[in-house]
């Protein structure tokens, strides 16, 4: 079932990909709002979750909250010298980095591997399909010095996926739902509180934060609870979250499609172009690591 919950938040992330050309925050005023949005969202409904009985659960959410906060200030530094192009066009390799690590963390995981070669290599096949599908969707301006800053930021991602898995496996299956609500609303209390210090010690003015407009952003920010929200669930269920992270990609296919249909009914728009072959890879593969996943 993890591949659904997959599913549904690459339709998420798909509807704030196009949500975001539309409202085109400027990146202070965004990293922001993706702590505090979810926050204003959720905590309306705290009297009525459930809580979790592990401490551990609420510590990782919180080392969550302070991983998001530094990828989010590195992905917006360099996509401001780089451009997003280039720099998004190298997350796909962040998947490898996520199985390994796991492995590392769960070394018990490795003696399921050896049992069934096969499969091992097989996935092994799937993640590098994936990866060469999505990691060349246009071609983009590469250098040395964005390897090297991105490199850091890498190791950091993949941690971000790993502790999600960390967090989810503090629960039992009946509080997933309300494990997914903590795990949203205190990694958005951190990230809103760093960011909000980034944001006073670079000399911005609080007021415009307070801006009554900005408000007609939360639905945009809304788009990136459900995301995070089915993407807890998967996690849960999955036995790697490379698996997740890898097949979340399909986000691209769905933006492609959309975007093409709403450029044959002359709503032009900028969406992020996949060829037909690679398409078909990618699918393909992800189809793979939801049959070989176990």
């Amino acid at each position: 079932m993890w591949f659904i919950y997959v599913i549904i938040s690459s339709f998420f992330v798909c509807a704030y990909y196009f949500g975001n050309q539309i409202a085109k925050l400027t990146p202070n005023v965004f990293m922001f709002y993706r702590g505090f949005a979810p926050v204003l969202l959720l905590l309306p409904f705290l009297p009525f979750i459930t809580m979790i009985p592990s401490w551990q659960f609420y510590a990782f959410c919180v080392l969550q909250g302070l991983v998001i906060a530094y990828i989010d200030y590195r992905n917006f530094r360099a996509m401001h010298v780089w451009g997003a192009e280039a720099v998004s066009s190298l997350y796909p390799l962040g998947i490898g980095v996520v199985f390994v690590m796991w492995l590392i963390l769960k070394p018990y995981n490795i003696m399921l591997y050896v049992d069934e070669l096969w499969r091992f290599f097989a996935i092994i096949v799937a993640f590098c399909g994936i990866i060469y599908a999505t990691a060349s969707i246009k071609s983009s301006h590469r250098s040395k010095k964005l390897i090297q800053y991105l490199l850091p930021y890498f190791f950091v991602a993949a941690l971000c996926d790993i502790i999600n898995k960390q967090c989810m496996s503090y629960v039992s299956a009946e509080l997933v739902p309300y494990a997914s609500y903590y795990y949203i609303l205190i990694t958005g209390v951190v990230v809103a509180v760093i960011n909000l210090l980034i944001y006073m010690k670079n000399n911005n003015k609080i007021k415009d934060l307070c801006v009554i407009k900005n408000l007609k952003y939360m639905p945009l920010i809304a788009l990136l609870v459900g995301s995070m929200a089915s993407k807890n669930f998967a996690m849960f269920q999955v036995s790697n979250p490379a698996f997740v992270t890898a097949t979340l990609y399909l986000y691209i296919i769905w933006i492609m499609l959309i975007g093409k249909i709403l450029e044959k009914y002359g709503k032009g728009t900028k969406f992020r172009i996949i060829e037909r072959k690679k398409a078909i890879l990618l699918l393909i593969c992800a189809v793979a690591l939801v049959l070989l996943e176990r």
